[in-house]
């Protein structure tokens, strides 16, 4: 063989361990999270988009305050289109799966060993996504009738289950198995990176099955019933170890009146945020800002940092919170501060930097000015002026608002075959009584959000059925919230009962008993008096004859 047909055929030869695509078609399986008692409405669906999709595209797939879908077609939403992402090296290949409003790389259905597709022509069975919710459970165990989703709960494709009957694996609804609802409402599916080519990124698939859900609160604080969660597993089908992966968050974040936008990002809370560019929105009035939460990264690798802010650096187990937050604006000028495409763009900004490459700085729009490299964007606090923010451009002015788009991404990590890794975000919200103000609401909101998920107040917990009662029990938040020296806690009880209200802290260690006694029905208070106490996010948890309700509290100093 001459040695130009030699380099012809290398040429026509896959890359080594090219993880083989199937031919599936894009999944079109939706669900929605409108629980009673939330104030918001989001759609769901299971090609790693959220919000956007099939056809919810007028930035009615996320609403707040919560109004019917069939509604006016640019209802109150903060939020247009958001995608998960992930990239990664494997055997020295960068691979990803992302995108951001079409060709998107995820398909329904689970992998098995070796990343192979149940069918690699025909994903259509896993095509489904299933929403239950704490009363759909409630009503079964009151009247033996159960929802589809109810009945049908995929344990076979990894949804997670209570176990009721005794026997592990299995999902037995009348034997006692329940789903593993987190939250007050979830949506659950699952999907792959394998089921056909990856038009956006022109990558190989990495062979991830991902099983993805999506949960509400209906009760609560407000800043709990004002958000929503999204937790993703991460599971590595391949034979091959994902090296240097990054998981990420797209976001079109367009705040009611789209081209008057600014963007942020606070590393204390883990977030990227948006907020407005004055104090009057030409949707909402005022305006709020909107957080994308990271409340639980991945493992890292060791990187001399205390990622969890522990005390400890490089410890055994040590989760990453947000790595880098990058964003640009619709209408920037160079290519560079525009859409990513190719596999390589995504993953630069998955790194915090600009789509070739280029690193930020902390000055301007963030692109080649004089200011330190940065891999967060507007890191620095707009309530307070300073610079680097959209406020205050470290340049003696402030960038207009504009149609925005941010990256909260996190990493790196390192996934072995089989392996597998739970991130968590969270889209807390606030509206305070200017565009400012909101950014500071929109941080208190986020301080609950976290410590909700950290003391396991939005953890799955079993419905038994004796503990469904008729009595009214009615608790009200803590307030003032947050406050300075006491808050106060109003219930009541329509028969006499034992009531336990226990605070503590965002580390979930005990702080105060407020009560532990057995009362008659009638109105009463607690107070919870913060004199002394650090400030920072306290949870407030009401116990009384089998249900319980869970508070965040903020003490502002």
């Amino acid at each position: 063989m001459r040695i130009g047909t030699v380099l012809i055929f290398l040429l026509l030869v896959p890359p080594a361990f090219a993880q083989t695509s199937g031919s599936c078609e894009r999944g079109v399986a939706e669900g929605d999270l409108d629980v009673d008692g939330s104030e918001v409405f989001a759609r769901v669906f299971n090609t790693g988009a959220l919000f956007f999709g099939n056809e919810t595209t007028f930035g009615n797939g996320y609403l707040i305050p919560r109004v019917p879908i069939g509604g006016a077609r640019r209802a109150l939403s903060p939020l247009f289109a958001m995608t998960f992402g992930l990239g990664g090296q494997v055997n020295g290949e960068l691979r990803t799966a992302a995108a951001r409003y079409t060709r998107y790389e995820f398909w329904p259905g689970p992998l098995g060993e070796g990343a192979t597709l149940p069918s690699p022509t025909d994903c259509s069975a896993y095509d489904r996504i299933f929403v239950v919710s704490r009363d759909d459970v409630r009503r079964y165990l009151q009247s033996g009738v159960a929802t589809d989703d109810l009945r049908d709960w995929p344990v076979a494709w990894g949804a997670p289950v209570l176990d009721g009957d005794g026997t592990i694996g299995n999902y037995n609804l009348e034997g006692g198995d329940q789903p593993a609802i987190y939250g007050d409402q979830m949506a659950w599916w699952v999907m792959n990176d394998v089921g056909n080519v990856h038009e956006e990124t022109l990558s190989n698939p990495l062979g991830i099955e991902v099983q993805a859900s999506a949960f509400s609160v209906g009760t609560g604080i407000r800043a709990l019933k004002q958000a929503t969660f999204y937790r993703y597993r991460v599971i590595n089908r391949s034979s091959s170890v994902i090296d240097s992966a990054y998981v990420m968050l797209f976001m079109d974040a367009d705040l009611g009146d789209a081209v008057d936008d600014w963007v942020g990002s606070d590393t204390t809370l883990s977030m990227g945020y948006t907020y407005n560019a004055d104090s009057n929105d030409g949707a909402y009035g005022i305006p709020p800002a909107h957080g994308y939460q990271i409340i639980q990264g991945p493992v890292g690798l060791p990187n001399g940092r205390d990622d969890d802010a522990d005390g400890v650096i490089d410890e055994a187990d040590e989760r990453l919170r947000a790595t880098a937050v990058s964003c640009y604006g619709k209408s920037w000028p160079t290519p560079e501060t525009s859409d990513p495409r190719l596999a390589s763009e995504y993953y630069h900004c998955m790194q915090g930097r600009w789509k070739y490459g280029t690193p930020m700085t902390a000055s301007g729009l963030g692109y080649q000015t004089e200011g330190p490299i940065t891999v967060f964007a507007f890191p620095d606090d707009p309530v307070e002026d300073e610079c680097w923010t959209m406020a205050n451009d470290c340049e003696g002015s402030h960038l207009p608002g504009n149609d925005m788009r941010l990256y909260v991404s996190s990493g790196p990590f390192r996934l072995h075959p089989g392996q597998s890794e739970e991130i968590v975000f969270a889209l807390p919200f606030g509206q305070g009584s200017d565009n400012l103000d909101s950014v500071t609401q929109l941080r208190a909101a986020a301080y609950s959000t976290q410590a909700a998920w950290d003391t396991g107040a939005l953890a799955p917990r079993r419905i038994e059925a004796e503990s469904i009662q008729t009595f009214h029990l009615q608790v009200s938040p803590p307030f003032p919230n947050p406050f300075t020296e006491q808050a106060t806690i109003r219930y009541e009880l329509s028969e006499s009962m034992v009531a336990r209200i226990v605070v503590y802290d965002a580390l979930g260690r005990e702080v105060v008993v407020l009560v532990d006694t057995e009362q008659q029905a009638g109105s009463y208070e607690a107070v919870f008096d913060g004199t002394g106490l650090a400030p920072g996010t306290y949870i407030v948890r009401f116990e009384a004859a089998g249900e319980e309700r869970s508070f965040s509290v903020v003490k502002l100093r």
